[in-house]
């Protein structure tokens, strides 16, 4: 999958091991893999950069395992916490992990989503509408539990989250297979013009901005026989869903 900047639009490309550049001096980090395109962090980027630059790539990968989204509430990361982690990381359970990035409530729901009634939910979608993709792509895919489901079944799987932490812990213990990206839904998407068998996003839709545009976004990341699917939507008596119509034309894609 070929990149682009999330905000000149220009193609991105390796410029050192650890970074991608647009070629006019625009430069994001790569670490462990997992490029990160986040745009409104510009201070972080290029602290990030500044030590990968200089190798101090531990050091870069806790600054990044501090952030989280804009909406977070729960309590803030712990640096020496982080340090251990990012240092006993081969040895560390992902409980464990989450218990140190301090996840709260959410790692209660990580741990256990696997029974989550709305995961199952979204899990019987997928089957209702099976087409034995080759190639899929999750929006906010968390921890990376819908891709360890594909992974199984022989999928090629990119996931997107706007949480580096995230991807970084379905990467290390969930869905090592996956390829990871990180970016924020509303903003340009990176991924350019690359088009999927199946195209999904669970549990996540309904909290986004914009979501006539995100919407608009999934259903061209689809290619021309793949399905979008996109579960937990919740119902026209919610607030929230006065933007519903997005998705009232998806012909034979799964909603």
């Amino acid at each position: 999958m070929k990149l682009v900047s999330p905000v000149s639009g220009r193609p991105l490309a390796s410029d050192t091991p650890h970074s991608l550049s647009d070629g006019t001096g625009e430069r994001w980090p790569v670490v462990d893999d997992i490029p990160y395109l986040r745009t409104g962090r510009a201070a972080l980027v290029a602290d990030v950069l500044a030590r990968l630059d200089v190798g101090r790539v531990d050091e870069a990968l806790v600054a990044l395992l501090a952030d989280q989204d804009d909406w977070w509430t729960g309590p803030a990361t712990d640096t020496g916490e982080l340090t251990r982690l990012v240092a006993e990381r081969d040895t560390l359970t992902l409980r464990a992990a989450m218990a140190l990035l301090r996840f709260g409530p959410v790692a209660d729901y990580f741990a256990y989503r696997w029974s989550d009634p709305t995961c199952l939910a979204g899990l019987a979608l997928l089957e209702a509408h099976w087409t034995e993709p080759a190639t899929a792509f999750e929006l906010a895919c968390g921890i990376g539990h819908y891709l360890r489901e594909l992974g199984a079944r022989g999928v090629a799987c990119t996931g997107a989250d706007v949480v580096f932490a995230k991807c970084w812990l379905a990467k290390h213990w969930v869905a090592p297979e996956a390829i990871y990206v990180v970016f924020d839904a509303g903003a340009r998407w990176p991924i350019g013009d690359a088009r999927f068998d199946l195209v999904q996003c669970h549990d996540a839709f309904y909290f986004m901005p914009e979501q006539a545009t995100i919407a608009a976004r999934l259903r061209g990341a689809v290619g021309a026989h793949g399905t979008l699917a996109v579960s937990r939507l919740r119902n026209a008596d919610y607030a929230g869903l006065r933007r519903m119509p997005a998705f009232r034309a998806m012909g034979r894609r799964a909603s």
